[in-house]
């Protein structure tokens, strides 16, 4: 069976690459019928220590990342982020999403949070979760919670 990959440079410094080959769906998740889902995404991430740490982010389970709608990356997205809930849900929510980012969740964490995950509301009057991810030491025990 031959391995198929297609290259995209989307722009500077975003690069994708597509591995081809079909696979079948063994997850619980449906495209839409005009659109695919995202079921699972790889990420390395540069550590402060200059290693690299791998994660699998699965959306198709009870991890607290099923519907999840965003994923922030950084400074800028976070205010973005925090300006649309400020804007829609008031400047508590916003507050509490600009405090989660800034700062460590426990003092003795190994580092600020790496990345934020937002999941829509299973009720359109109902305010979305928000995870923030990947700055404690312990990943296991420990599943995030909605900072909300």
């Amino acid at each position: 069976m031959s391995h198929i990959e297609e290259k995209l440079k989307i722009a500077e410094d975003i690069n994708l690459t597509f591995d081809l080959k079909e696979k079948p769906n063994n997850s619980n998740l449906k495209a839409h019928r005009d659109r695919a889902v995202i079921a699972n995404l790889r990420a390395n991430l540069v550590l402060p220590n200059n290693k690299i740490l791998t994660v699998d982010i699965d959306f198709d389970s009870t991890s607290g990342y099923h519907n999840n709608t965003m994923m922030i990356m950084d400074d800028f997205g976070v205010e973005i982020l925090a300006t649309g809930f400020e804007t829609k849900y008031g400047k508590e929510h916003a507050d509490k999403i600009r405090h989660a980012w800034a700062n460590k969740e426990r003092p003795s964490d190994p580092r600020k949070p790496t990345y934020m995950l937002v999941q829509k509301p299973i009720d359109t009057n109902l305010v979305p979760k928000v995870f923030v991810v990947c700055g404690r030491k312990d990943h296991v025990s420990n599943s995030p919670k909605n900072i909300l």
